[in-house]
């Protein structure tokens, strides 16, 4: 499930993601790839993602669209298959509820927790899914690659 809810928001926040700080979000989650991190290993808070005080307000609106854009299935076609709306959707509406009470106050210290395959430096498309990869590409051409 947790694979899925993070497929979702990759790709609906890469179809959107226009600034820099909405493509360094795109990215971390991305990051959060259960394919190089492994079974099990994938979760986060929300005080880990790329947030800066100076442009809050814009990120949690952005994150905000991007699930907004994962329930209305934008991208889904790429993912190769069809998730089960009756588990993820519950999950999104979920996000959104968290996401809309975080606070600008709540912010961790720059650079605390960011997972080492979150790089703000490289903001590539995978070609084939449009997504916005991390360190070790993409997610979804990486649950395809056989282990």
């Amino acid at each position: 499930m947790t694979d899925v809810f993070m497929e979702v928001l990759a790709i609906a926040g890469s179809a959107l993601a226009q600034t820099r700080s909405e493509q360094a979000f795109a990215s971390w989650i991305a990051s959060r790839d259960q394919a190089v991190l492994g079974l099990g290993a994938v979760g986060f808070d929300i005080a880990e993602m790329p947030w800066h005080v100076a442009t809050f307000a814009e990120d949690r609106n952005f994150l905000i669209r991007a699930i907004t854009a994962a329930e209305s299935k934008v991208g889904w076609e790429k993912l190769g298959y069809e998730p089960k709306e009756d588990w993820l959707m519950p999950c999104l509406m979920r996000l959104r509820m968290l996401v809309s009470v975080f606070g600008s106050h709540d912010i961790r210290a720059s650079g605390t927790a960011i997972h080492s395959t979150f790089s703000e430096s490289a903001l590539s498309r995978c070609e084939t899914h449009g997504i916005i990869m991390h360190a070790d590409g993409c997610p979804v051409c990486n649950r395809s690659i056989p282990s």
